[in-house]
């Protein structure tokens, strides 16, 4: 029994689902903002979106496959939504790099 619990990310995925449309709407509003503050409001959502990550994952332990679950479906989310594969690929280590500690 505590094997499937390790094996079951529903809500891990569904959480990096969530993230990354969350990313897609501020992207989309930074797209707006004149070009000499985008770049900060980049990285105000980067630290945004890290704590939301690690909020999320103080209230719901993660092992490694649910880290990769969640991960995964952030970057392809965001990938099918158009998004740069710089930034995506630099979002996603952040985020499994602030889950690893």
């Amino acid at each position: 029994m505590v094997l499937l619990r390790w094996f079951d990310a529903a809500q891990a995925s569904a959480f990096g689902e969530e993230l990354a449309r969350y990313c897609d709407s501020e992207l989309r509003a930074i797209a707006a903002a004149s070009p000499g503050k985008r770049e900060d409001k980049r990285r105000k959502l980067l630290a945004r979106v890290l704590q939301r990550a690690r909020d999320f994952a103080a209230a719901h332990p993660l092992n490694t496959y649910k880290k990769a679950k969640l991960s995964n479906r952030l970057k392809w989310t965001l990938k099918d939504l158009g998004h740069e594969d710089d930034f995506v690929d630099l979002l996603v280590k952040e985020i499994v790099l602030a889950l690893a500690r």
